[in-house]
C-alpha cells in the first residue's frame, strides 16, 4: 500500500513490546506493494536489530504464514518466515482491527532490480523444486486453497464489467477508467471467457497437485549484499499444478517441446533456472490457463482499486488506473496470455 494506515508509531511500538518483547528504537513506513489491505514498515529495535513488519486490515490466510514456517523448519533456509509472538502465534493484534506479522529484515535488493546471476538463477530453480517436492502435512494442507480451475477474481472482473457497461461516474478518475474499459470491453469479455474455457480444459487433464508459492517472480526474491537469495511473500500460496509457479519462470512457447532441461536456445536466465529445477514436463494448456488467469486477476484488482478501493484516495486510484492501462501494453500480462494460448493451440494440433 502506498499510504500509511491509521496506526501511530506509539501503537506499533506497544504491540511489539507487548507481543514480541521488542523495545522499539525507530519505525519507518515503506510505501511499497500492491496489496491494498497491507502496509509494511521497517522497525529497528533499541539493540539495533532490524525487523520487517506487515500490518493487514483483513485477517491473513493461515497458510500464508504456516507454509513458510513449515518450509523453513524443513530446512529450506532461503524462505523468510514470520517470527513467533510470545503466545506462540504467528500474528498479533495491533491498533483497531489490524493484524501485525513480524519478519526478520532482509537487507538487500529485490531480484527484479539488478537481476540474478546464473548461479543464483540455478539456485532459484533448486528452491522452487523443493517447494514442488515438499510433502505438506495433512493438517496444514487442510488450511490451504486447492486449485479449483476457476479464474481467480473472475467474478469480481465480471461484476466490474457489468457495472461499467452502463454506469456514469462523477469522479474523473473513475470516469477515465470506465471509458478505457468500455473501449476495450469486447476484448476484456473475450479474455474472461477464454480464461474460463482454459480452466475447464486444464482440470480435465487431471494434473499432479503440488505446493506452489503462486507469486514467485523476482520481485519476491531478495538478494543480500553477500549475494544470498531469499524468497518472500507467501500470501497467495496454493496447492496447484506446478505450472502455477512456472508461468513466471519459463517461456513455455518453444516449438521444440516441453522438456524442462538446459537448452542452449533458451534465454540464459531460463536455461540457468531449468538447470537448477531439473527435468519435468510443462503442460502448454495449463500454462495458458494460468497466464490468462493472471490477466483476469490484474484486470479485476486494478479495476477494484480505482472504483471500489476501501481507502478511495486519489493516489490509490491514480496508481490503479496507471497499472490497468499498462495491462494492455506490448509485452504485458494480456499479450503474454495471448502468446502462450496461441502456442498451446499449435502444440495440440
Amino acid at each position: 500500500m502506498l499510504e500509511r494506515p491509521p496506526l501511530s508509531d506509539e501503537t506499533i511500538a506497544h504491540c511489539l513490546q507487548s507481543h514480541y518483547g521488542i523495545s522499539v528504537g525507530s519505525i519507518s513506513f515503506l510505501p511499497i506493494g500492491y496489496d491494498a489491505t497491507a502496509s509494511v514498515f521497517r522497525v529497528t529495535a533499541q539493540d539495533g536489530t532490524a525487523y520487517f513488519l506487515k500490518t493487514k486490515s483483513v485477517p491473513p490466510a493461515p497458510a500464508s504464514l504456516a507454509i513458510p514456517s513449515f518450509l523453513r523448519g524443513s530446512g529450506v533456509e532461503q524462505v523468510v518466515a514470520p517470527l513467533l509472538a510470545a503466545d506462540g502465534m504467528l500474528t498479533a493484534p495491533v491498533g483497531d482491527g489490524y493484524t501485525a506479522i513480524l519478519y526478520p529484515f532482509v537487507e538487500g535488493r529485490m531480484g527484479a532490480k539488478g537481476g540474478l546471476s546464473p548461479d543464483q538463477w540455478s539456485e532459484f530453480g533448486q528452491i522452487v523444486r523443493r517447494f514442488h517436492s515438499a510433502h505438506v502435512p495433512p493438517d496444514l494442507a487442510g488450511q490451504m486453497r486447492r486449485e479449483p480451475f476457476v479464474p481467480l477474481k473472475g467474478e469480481l472482473a465480471w461484476a466490474l464489467h457489468r457495472e461499467i457497461a452502463s454506469a456514469s461516474y462523477a469522479d474523473p478518475i473513475h470516469q477515465e477508467l470506465a471509458e478505457y474499459w468500455r473501449a476495450r470491453g469486447t476484448e476484456i469479455e473475450k479474455i474472461l471467457r477464454r480464461a474460463e474455457e482454459l480452466g475447464r480444459m486444464a482440470q480435465a487433464r487431471q494434473p499432479e497437485i503440488v505446493l506452489c508459492h503462486a507469486d514467485i517472480h523476482t520481485f519476491n526474491v531478495m538478494v543480500t549484499p553477500e549475494e544470498r537469495i531469499y524468497v518472500i511473500d507467501w500470501d497467495e500460496t496454493i496447492l496447484a499444478p506446478k505450472e502455477r509457479d512456472l508461468m513466471f519462470l519459463v517461456d513455455g512457447t518453444q516449438a521444440d517441446g516441453e522438456a524442462l532441461h538446459p537448452n542452449e536456445a533458451l534465454p540464459p536466465n531460463e536455461a540457468s533456472f531449468r538447470q537448477g529445477y531439473g527435468p519435468t514436463e510443462v503442460d502448454p494448456v495449463i500454462l495458458a490457463f494460468y497466464r490468462y488467469e493472471w490477466a483476469v486477476q490484474e484486470i479485476a484488482e486494478f479495476g477494484k482499486q480505482v472504483l471500489w478501493s476501501e481507502d478511495g484516495s486519489e493516489i490509490t486510484r491514480l496508481d490503479g488506473l496507471r497499472h490497468f492501462r499498462a495491462l494492455f501494453d506490448p509485452g504485458s500480462e494480456v499479450e503474454e496470455a495471448y502468446r502462450t494460448d496461441l502456442s498451446s493451440q499449435r502444440k495440440n494440433l
